[in-house]
């Protein structure tokens, strides 16, 4: 593939997003209410993960949106990379088989956001006066467990997504690179990820909140290669740029 560094406006804009959901993703993740920094509680319990949402529920909502924002500049990156030069043999069809399962457990993850929006909502009601507090609660975790369900159905097909992309991105290269280094780090990350997931399947003795740490460090990890990939976009590395 040729390495010319010739910027075209739907790479460098496809780059942009990808970098701009990152940010977004992992500053929502940051000021999430019960998440890392702000009153972290076990997110397995899903009462008490509640409890910590309605207790700052404004931020909670806007966690949730920026998630939102930050998935769609990812989708948006995505189809930039069905815009690149036609690769024959396996490599182009395993980037194109990755975009759409990309696109697919993305759009799981909006439902979920959007689920999570209405459970925090509930909440809310829940402590206006007047209200029947037990019976909002009651309904928003009837919202929150399936929303977890979502999510671990994410979990189920991002690791497969990564590998995809991953491989895909990465056989475009010729010549080492830091580009080609981080498009098989997304696909080391998924096989990781994969691993992870099966783990918590079958060794039910672990603490899922330790699984989960293990995937956010893996997602951490996967981010800093979409970091990579969406600079090496708007630069206009040429494997990674389109013709129009």
């Amino acid at each position: 593939m040729a390495t010319s560094t010739i910027t075209r406006p739907a790479t460098r804009s496809g780059g942009l997003a990808l970098i701009g959901g990152v940010i977004l993703l992992v500053f929502a993740s940051l000021v999430f209410p019960g998440g890392v920094l702000l009153d972290p509680v076990d997110q397995t319990d899903f009462p008490v993960a509640l409890e910590a949402m309605a207790e700052n529920a404004s931020l909670a909502h806007l966690a949730s949106m920026l998630s939102i924002i930050g998935m769609l500049l990812y989708a948006y990156a995505a189809l930039t990379w069905l815009r690149l030069p036609q690769q024959p043999g396996l490599g182009g069809t395993l980037l194109r088989l990755g975009v759409f399962t990309s696109l697919f457990g993305w759009g799981l993850y909006v439902i979920a956001m959007g689920m999570r929006h209405f459970s925090i909502h509930l909440m809310q009601r829940s402590m206006q006066s007047g209200a029947d507090t037990a019976m909002f609660e009651s309904l928003a975790l009837s919202v929150y467990a399936p929303m977890a369900g979502i999510i671990i159905a994410l979990v189920t097909v991002y690791p497969v997504a990564s590998i995809l992309v991953g491989l895909g991105l990465g056989s475009r290269f010729g010549a080492m690179s830091i580009f080609k280094l981080a498009s098989y780090g997304l696909a080391l990350m998924g096989v990781l990820a994969g691993i992870n997931f099966l783990v918590l399947q079958h060794a039910p003795g672990i603490d899922p909140v330790v699984i989960l740490r293990i995937d956010n460090g893996m997602l951490s990890f996967g981010s800093l290669c979409f970091i990579i990939i969406g600079l090496g976009m708007y630069l206009g590395q040429g494997e990674l740029s389109s013709d129009d």
